[in-house]
């Protein structure tokens, strides 16, 4: 196999029918004699799962831990999905594990009349990886919801809870509160877990909390004093000052979970390293500036948006804000581009290769700020550039697959 014949056939891995349990990968971890002998955070949440993990995964890594890291989905490459402290899979192993697990796959099916499909199948590549690597903790990134998820089959040391808002609700349930049942099926009886989630559901988190049996604790109380500058965020957690590299009102709050985290699981880990790790973590696609004046954010949802207004708001009072907007079907379009109107100067609407994609007609009655259409990407980058101003800022966001496309475009076209 070559590496993207390998892709192309674990990205053609579909599942048969809805997952109802845990089962089939509880099987698959058990006939692949998977061992887990390392500790586990996992995190779910609508917003900043990524930015948490990248938290604990610099930290840990700095403090000498081996760490292990899987996230979904990407932004750069397929490899970003599982690291070794910050160091992506590299293609021959991606190419030898897809490799055995064909082969498995080709056996499970003959056995079991059943798809392993891709998401499970990346799952099980990245735990093949870690056992190889030996690694000492495993920051793991739930991909949908919790309960069900396939992440959910392990047993974990801590649970993280970023916040709730809605997403996925076909999977999930129509309200904030059947989303945020799913995502509490993360915890387990007598591991901590901790959230930054809304006031309003915190009731809901409590009386599951004492129904089963686990310690709930609520970081964002102890969260104050946040302040943003040209290039770093700035706040105090517990009473102590920390900064971030990582930009945005928000990035307090994960930040917070993963100080938070580390004091729970690894008190012999010092403050000053927690701080040093801070300034250093990157996660591609999170309020990243490509340019001093062109900006890319992975908001894909109603909660990604607000708290990128609220940022923009915060940090370029001024500006005036043009954006390059696109997005998938099943995302609160109307909404989402509701709460950009009291930014957005001007819009840039474009649409991507996706089955769920968004035709440019669905935009139109949705703003009444002016805009242009553009059926290529490239070409509303490349006008959405040319018009750009000094004083102006340019944001592009709207979808996470957007934005792993856009920044690759970008990068490519620096260089010519």
């Amino acid at each position: 196999m070559e590496y993207q014949e390998a892709l192309d056939w674990l990205y053609c891995q579909k599942k048969l029918k809805k997952r109802e349990d845990l089962s089939r990968i509880k099987r698959c971890i058990a006939l692949l004699k998977i061992q887990t002998n390392y500790q586990i955070i996992h995190i779910a949440g609508t917003n900043g799962k990524g930015s948490v993990a990248s938290y604990l995964n610099t930290i840990l890594s700095l403090a000498g831990k081996k760490v292990g890291l899987f996230v979904s989905p990407f932004v750069i490459s397929f490899n970003e999905r599982i690291q070794v402290n910050q160091a992506y899979i590299s293609d021959e192993e991606v190419i030898r594990i897809i490799q055995k697990l064909k082969v498995f796959s080709e056996d499970y099916f003959k056995e079991y009349q059943d798809v392993i499909p891709f998401f499970e199948l990346t799952l099980l590549m990245a735990l093949l990886y870690f056992q190889q690597q030996e690694i000492d903790v495993l920051v793991l990134e739930c991909g949908l919801g919790g309960l069900l998820d396939a992440t959910n089959a392990l047993d974990k040391d801590l649970a993280i809870i970023t916040n709730i808002g809605y997403e996925h609700v076909k999977e999930l349930g129509p309200t904030l509160e059947d989303i945020a049942r799913h995502k509490l099926g993360i915890t387990r009886r007598d591991t901590p877990c901790l959230t930054n989630v809304e006031e309003d559901l915190l009731p809901l988190f409590t009386a599951y909390a004492q129904e089963h049996h686990f310690p709930l604790i609520y970081v964002q109380k102890n969260v104050q004093d946040i302040y943003l500058t040209e290039d770093k965020t700035c706040f105090t957690y517990k009473e102590r000052f920390y900064q971030s590299s990582l930009y945005g009102v928000f990035q307090a709050y994960n930040a917070s979970l993963a100080i938070e985290a580390i004091h729970q699981l690894y008190k012999e880990i010092s403050n000053e390293t927690i701080q040093k790790a801070l300034l250093e973590v990157f996660w591609p696609g999170r309020f990243e500036k490509i340019e001093s004046n062109i900006i890319l954010d992975g908001a894909h949802n109603v909660h990604g948006i607000q708290a990128l207004v609220q940022t923009i708001k915060a940090a370029y009072p001024k500006k005036k804000i043009k954006i390059v907007f696109t997005a998938l079907k099943d995302k609160a379009i109307s909404e989402m581009l509701t709460s950009l109107d009291s930014i957005s100067a001007y819009y840039y609407f474009t649409t991507i290769l996706d089955r769920r994609a968004t035709t440019l007609e669905e935009f139109l009655p949705l703003t009444t700020k002016p805009y242009r259409c553009f059926e290529n990407y490239e070409e509303a980058i490349d006008q959405a550039i040319f018009d750009l101003r000094e004083e102006e800022l340019l944001i592009i966001t709207g979808s996470l697959h957007f934005i792993s496309t856009a920044r690759k475009y970008i990068k490519e076209r620096e260089k010519l």
